[in-house]
């Protein structure tokens, strides 16, 4: 690899971190608009709770998670991520706090599965997939409301 490649290696992984970011400010604080702009126009968003195919399938998705999810806040970390040409593909850990619609306070981790593609706009997800939870706990007692 010669500097620029590698240089080149290093702007992407920053760029797609942000998106990263993006992702959990994007749904945390219910910001539309920060969370449809790091899809792909044909992205796949695969929860548990259901699964979002193109951006209207996606926001129709992430609405039905902030009806049933009313606050949350994700934490993603140990990013391992692999750049090839106009593609990527991430695994990440995610700490997940929430408070679901009927007032459970909740510690969740698991992982995701990300795939990118680069766009004419940039780093685009092509693809986010959570993989199972590895834990669900109840963070305070289960009467605990809002």
């Amino acid at each position: 690899m010669t500097v620029e490649d590698k240089l080149q290696r290093l702007l992407d992984i920053e760029d797609i971190k942000t998106l990263m970011a993006k992702y959990c400010h994007g749904i945390d604080r219910k910001d539309e608009p920060t969370f449809m702009s790091i899809w792909a126009e044909d992205g796949d968003y695969l929860l548990p709770r259901g699964e979002g195919h193109g951006t209207d399938g996606i926001r129709q998705l992430v609405q039905k998670v902030w009806r049933e999810v009313p606050q949350c806040h994700h934490h993603i970390t140990n990013p391992v991520i692999e750049v090839d040409g106009d593609g990527a593909a991430a695994k990440t850990d995610v700490t997940y706090f929430r408070l679901t619609a009927d007032g459970i306070h909740q510690l969740l981790s698991g992982g995701y599965a990300f795939s990118f593609a680069r766009t004419g706009a940039g780093w685009k997800v092509r693809s986010l997939k959570f993989e199972s939870f590895v834990s669900a706990s109840p963070v305070f007692k289960e009467n605990i409301r809002g």
